[in-house]
């Protein structure tokens, strides 16, 4: 017993004199992160920004490609803190855009939002390859929107709204607009003619939004997609099978006879391996590897259904706007899937499994502000316990889409859809002044090209 105390009696001796370490080592790490958080959140305030609105012309020659350079061009803009004064003094993080399909009451609108320093840039980018599509500075839709639930019930409305997620890896990409393509005219579609059906359908009172925010990324989730290459290349590598033996078959008698070959001691052949991979899985490992070649921004998709109580129908959104989306799934890839968590849907078999009507009320709420302040998962930890609420944590994700893929999924549409009346269109295309037009003049000379 006098052991025991006297250990007790000696730790107690050292923590009474070492205390002031214990509490920098524990608390220290948390002010940092904390700091941090405040630090890129006033950042993140600070940022002035303007909102652009694509309109369109009557036809679109251009096929999602052009949007797909002018995403790498936009990737290109990507600043990053650099030394630690960006970083722990100004908290600086990668500023992000947002791409927006918005049905005001079913006439669609295609929006960009971006800094303002880079307007000039975001406008250079799509001039670059969309010569006929107009930018213009637009009051942002947003501040339309309630800003509150309390003020959305009072006004007579519901809301709905989830967030969506990559179902897979995101070294897989989603079918793109290539899938959609044939030799044949009549046979090519351009999937965003089901959004337009879908938004089209919205009635005069109803507002439905999709929002794609969206932050150029680094290269590191690319190391990261190699493990998944890595993966495919070996997953019929050396399992010690033949051509057939899935259906239960062998052909010893086959493979032993192609030209062998060692490397460290291991018999390996070129030509076995050829045949231990199906078709299937030669296509799977080019479109990673192709995906993981293409620029990549952080991204997160968001949207929000809005109407009075006497025409809410959830469904409207959650089929529609979802089946949408379903669209680009392939069952060999990636698909897009619902966020459970950040959807306004809450069910008392759900964890936390308490007061599913509070919850689905603080989700919507949620959502509601996260789309009119168009919010990104903060970068620190530590940001999801402040941003959280009882019963209704942070679940807010981010993953990474590629610019073929964003391309896809928000682009001008081509001349194939059909968008009458559901996107206004500008009716004049614009041009340069005619050349040779005279820099210096006398005044009537000017006033003859006025």
């Amino acid at each position: 017993m006098d052991i025991v105390w006297g250990i007790l009696s000696g730790a107690g001796t050292v923590l009474y004199y070492t205390w002031w370490l214990w509490v920098f080592i524990i608390a220290g790490p948390l002010f940092v992160e904390v700091w941090l958080f405040w630090k890129q959140e006033t950042f993140k305030h600070d940022i002035d920004w303007v909102l652009l609105e694509l309109r369109m012309p009557r036809e679109v020659r251009k096929s999602p490609m052009a949007m797909e350079q002018v995403l790498a061009a936009l990737h290109s803009l990507r600043n990053a803190p650099g030394d630690f004064q960006e970083k722990y003094l100004n908290g600086e993080i990668t500023r992000w855009f947002s791409l927006e399909l918005v049905s005001l009451g079913g006439e669609v609108h295609f929006y960009i939002r971006a800094p303002r320093g880079q307007k000039d840039l975001v406008e250079a980018a799509f001039f670059s390859y969309y010569s006929d599509v107009e930018l213009a500075e637009v009051d942002d839709y947003v501040s339309n929107l309630p800003e509150s639930m309390n003020e959305l019930y009072e006004g007579g409305y519901e809301l709905w709204g989830t967030e969506l997620v990559l179902a897979k890896n995101e070294a897989y990409p989603i079918k793109s607009y290539l899938d959609f393509e044939a030799p044949e005219e009549e046979k090519q579609y351009d999937p965003i003619s089901m959004f337009l059906e879908v938004l089209g359908k919205a009635k005069r009172e109803e507002f439905v939004g999709i929002q794609f925010e969206i932050a150029p990324a680094g290269d590191e989730w690319k190391t990261h997609g190699q493990h998944v290459v890595e993966e495919l290349r070996s997953k019929k590598e050396g399992g010690g099978r033949g051509p057939g033996a899935s259906m239960g078959i062998e052909f010893p008698h086959i493979l032993p006879t192609f030209p062998v070959e060692k490397h460290d001691g291991k018999e390996d052949s070129a030509i076995s391996k050829m045949f231990l991979r199906t078709p299937g899985e030669t296509d799977v490992l080019k479109a990673v590897e192709e995906n993981l070649s293409k620029p990549g921004f952080e991204t997160v998709v968001r949207f929000v259904y809005t109407s009075p109580k006497e025409l809410y129908a959830d469904t409207f959104a959650r089929r529609g706007v979802i089946g949408a989306f379903n669209q680009y799934a392939s069952n060999d890839l990636n698909s897009f899937k619902q966020n459970e968590y950040m959807s306004t849907r809450a069910k008392a078999w759900k964890w936390p499994h308490m007061f599913p009507s509070r919850r689905v009320y603080l989700r919507r709420e949620r959502i509601l502000e996260y789309y009119r302040h168009r919010e990104i998962p903060p970068h620190v930890g530590i940001g999801k316990h402040f941003l959280g609420r009882f019963m209704n944590g942070e679940h807010s994700e981010h993953f990474i889409m590629t610019t073929r893929s964003l391309a896809t999924l928000f682009h001008p549409p081509t001349y194939l859809v059909l968008t009458a009346p559901h996107v206004r269109r500008i009716e004049s295309r614009k041009a340069g002044p005619p050349a040779g037009l005279p820099i210096y003049g006398a005044e009537e000379t000017i006033e003859k090209f006025r």
